[in-house]
């Protein structure tokens, strides 16, 4: 065999919009166990990241300081240490969970040797693929993955599958790549609502099937779709529950081929529900007026608010598009009257989330939705802020979020 091989990127894909893509060089990797070139070699191809072998330290130095990322195996780290190699930034020490077992004595000398070696991080493959999956996906894009936001209902018909529906058909409308994925597999499936039920194609079974990494393209290019709309959900023929770690894949693919990815969780969190939780950038949790629908939504956000970075309060409220006002009632009136009435209804600890909107309810938003469109006009405008609201960063919106906290504290 020969001292250096070059594992060949996976064919070029479609780039999402606004995504600025650098030219990127071979990482490199240094190891002369060929179980650990096996594990890592498939995660840089199904990023088409091109990544470069070589077996000793002395082949490795033309390359040593371009590469975006270098990997050195564990069985080669002394070496790397006796040869000199300088220090250089994302240097990874990596090794497989079969190394570790066969020779414990040496576990304890891995972190000597990653500070010796100035390594940013400590790995052991397969159990850290999914991270080191996500290191080849920024090293060939340099871009941010798409971002994930996802809705929650706090009690039974708070609208949470509406408005995730509505997100990913506004971002599909307006030429943007849009994942919906439906992790309630015991609802009535999020595909007949989007007018996608009769469509063939694969959903949380068919999925469960496959090893491996996704190719990102070809999971898309097998979903049930409408123009820019992809969704991912239960077969209502076989309910069968999702594995946290197939939904882990399936978000990584979908974010590198997608703009938007939407997830509608379940009241009543499984594990899969809390891996699409702690990935997303924002949770929204949907509550409408009712007492009992406060308490119910307690138990939800309490359950959620351990794994999710942003959670934040979407009022339904009863008025909106396709609803008359009462008899009597002046349209400069009804909906602040019905605001105040509605806040009576609501808990002390009602204000402890940021308030991010309040979702109308619109007769016409449902058949709307099943032909792939928002109705015009106010709905339209609520879904599209909602939007806005929901991809902000953490960073970018905490300030903005505590002064409405602040705010909202106040008027309580």
């Amino acid at each position: 065999m020969a001292a250096t091989s070059t594992l060949k990127p996976a064919a070029t894909t479609r780039q999402p919009q606004g995504a600025a893509v650098g030219l990127a060089s071979e990482s490199l990797l240094i190891t002369g166990d060929d179980r650990l070139a096996e594990l890592v070699a498939p995660l840089a191809a199904a990023t088409g990241h091109p990544l470069h072998r070589v077996r000793h330290p002395r082949d490795a130095e033309p390359r040593w300081q371009r590469a975006p990322l270098v990997i050195v195996g564990a069985d080669v780290a002394p070496d790397c240490l006796a040869h000199r190699l300088p220090e250089r930034p994302g240097l990874i020490l990596c090794t497989t969970m079969a190394w570790l077992g066969a020779d414990p004595a040496d576990t304890s000398m891995l972190w000597p040797m990653a500070i010796q070696l100035h390594a940013d991080h400590v790995i052991a493959v397969p159990e850290g693929a999914e991270w080191l999956l996500d290191r080849f996906t920024r090293a060939k894009r340099a871009v941010t993955l798409a971002p994930v936001v996802a809705t929650v209902a706090g009690h039974g018909g708070a609208g949470a599958s509406t408005l995730a529906l509505g997100l990913a058909t506004a971002a599909a409308q307006s030429g943007k790549r849009a994942v919906l994925i439906d992790l309630d597999v015991t609802g009535g499936g999020i595909d007949a609502a989007a007018g996608l039920a009769s469509q063939s194609g694969w959903r949380w079974p068919s999925l469960a099937g496959a090893t491996g990494p996704f190719e990102p393209e070809r999971l898309l290019a097998g979903l049930p779709q409408r123009g820019e709309l992809y969704l991912i959900g239960p077969d209502p023929h076989n309910p069968a529950g999702v594995d946290p770690e197939l939904v882990g894949r399936v978000l990584h693919a979908a974010r590198l081929a997608a703009d938007l990815i939407v997830t509608d969780l379940p009241r009543e969190p499984s594990e899969a529900a809390i891996r699409a939780a702690s990935a997303a950038r924002s949770v929204a949790l949907l509550v409408a007026p009712g007492e009992r629908n406060w308490e119910a939504a307690r138990s939800v956000r309490t359950a959620y608010g351990l794994h999710a970075s942003r959670l934040g309060l979407v009022r339904r409220t009863a008025t909106g598009a396709g609803h008359a006002r009462p008899a009597g009632a002046s349209r400069k009136n009804a909906t602040p009257a019905r605001a105040r009435a509605a806040q009576r209804t609501e808990p002390e600890d009602a204000t402890v989330l940021p308030v991010w909107g309040q979702m109308p309810t619109d007769r016409n938003l449902p058949t709307r939705l099943r032909q792939g469109r928002l109705p015009r006009g106010r709905t339209a405008r609520v879904v599209d802020a909602l939007g806005t609201e929901l991809v902000q960063s953490r960073t970018a919106c905490g300030e903005r979020s505590r002064r409405a906290a602040d705010r909202a504290g106040s008027v309580r």
